[in-house]
């Protein structure tokens, strides 16, 4: 029987449909070659310790628009394909995931205020650091833009950086997240329902330890397309970023071929370096902690990727209505430096999955939410 709850596949449609519906074939055939069939970016996710003041914050940089009927809670497989091994259900505070309005490709983020279980640490202090470090957000009217946001009060790490048409700052969400306001050729103004003109996110920066074994990971996900970068970086650049002295990376942009346009700047810093890792699990941290993935079918692309040695989380969940009988299914692969790129995509219906015997009692509405199995 089909759930016709409001679930991820509806989000995964609304998305993927930036793509015409030739594109949106042509584009599943040829992902499909490679076993894994990565269509497009849905989204990325955050945490905030007080959804009301981030999703505010948004709203100022144009996510005037959102999606936010999903349970509070769901199944013990749902809580476990985010590494919450021992919990027998998360529960949210708030959730939405937002986008910006007739925007040029996808722009959504998944805002999340978890109550259990809530980490409050401190998200990256500089968007060098390993991980999934800063989401770039584009805008034709950069210094408009620029000098509207100072005004806001919004936190930027330094002035704007670059000639023009090129130029980028790093500034803060009220979480400490970091951002990319870039400059972008499109000229043309967009109705986001904001006074910025912030129209496009180009790419998610990441940072990883070792650049050809991730360049390898992401190109079995189908990110075959790559620019590489500068390996230089002056003082006056590295000062944009937060950084003292002159920097050297290797790095690319790189893109599913037919795609969705989006990007991941895939970089590792060689001079400055931070060894220290990611986020751990559970994906509850603040901060940007996972990037979601549209496959064409989730089923075969975990087996495409298991028999290639990717490890995930956990099994497959069906998401994410909360009764487990959905025919979308997640799951969070793991690439080498531990950071977490979920899947999305239909699956083969399931019968609801066994859950450790101390959590039915969840399900018969008690307050046990977090046990230790012998």
């Amino acid at each position: 029987m089909r759930n016709t709850s409001f679930t991820l596949l509806a989000l995964l449609s609304f998305h993927v449909a930036v793509l015409s519906n030739s594109e949106a074939a042509e584009n599943s055939a040829a992902a499909s070659s490679n076993g894994v069939g990565v269509m497009a970016r849905i989204h990325f996710n955050t945490q905030t310790a007080d959804f009301n003041i981030t999703r505010e914050f948004y709203r100022l940089l144009g996510y005037t628009q959102g999606v936010s009927n999903f349970p509070r809670t769901n199944t013990h497989a749902m809580a476990r394909s985010l590494g919450m091994y021992d919990l027998c259900s998360y529960e949210l505070a708030s959730i939405e995931v937002m986008s910006i309005p007739n925007a040029i490709g996808p722009t959504s983020i998944d805002l999340i205020q978890f109550n259990i279980p809530f980490n409050g640490e401190r998200p990256y202090s500089s968007p060098t650091h390993l991980g999934m470090a800063y989401a770039a957000l584009g805008t034709a009217r950069f210094m408009a833009d620029y000098e509207y946001l100072m005004r806001q009060g919004v936190e930027f790490v330094s002035e704007p950086f670059g000639e023009v048409g090129e130029r980028f700052a790093f500034m803060r969400d009220p979480d400490g997240v970091f951002l990319k306001l870039v400059e972008n050729s499109v000229s043309a103004e967009i109705d986001n329902g904001a006074d910025s003109n912030i129209n496009s996110m180009p790419y998610i920066g990441v940072n990883v330890s070792d650049f050809d074994e991730s360049l390898s990971f992401y190109r079995d996900l189908g990110y075959t397309e790559i620019d590489m970068l500068p390996e230089q970086g002056s003082l006056a650049e590295a000062q944009a970023y937060g950084l003292d002295q002159p920097f050297t990376i290797r790095g690319a942009d790189i893109r599913i071929s037919k795609g969705d346009g989006h990007s991941l700047r895939l970089v590792q810093w060689l001079e400055p370096f931070d060894p220290e890792p990611p986020y751990p699990p559970p994906i509850s941290h603040i901060g940007i902690h996972r990037i979601a993935l549209a496959v064409d079918n989730l089923d075969t692309a975990v087996e495409s990727l298991t028999a290639g040695g990717v490890e995930f989380l956990s099994e497959i969940a069906p998401c994410c209505s909360g009764t487990g009988l959905d025919e979308t299914g997640i799951i969070n692969a793991i690439d080498p430096d531990g950071i977490f790129v979920e899947l999305v995509g239909p699956i083969t219906q399931r019968a609801p999955q066994a859950i450790p015997p101390i959590c039915s009692a969840v399900a018969n509405g008690t307050a046990i939410v977090k046990y230790t199995l012998p």
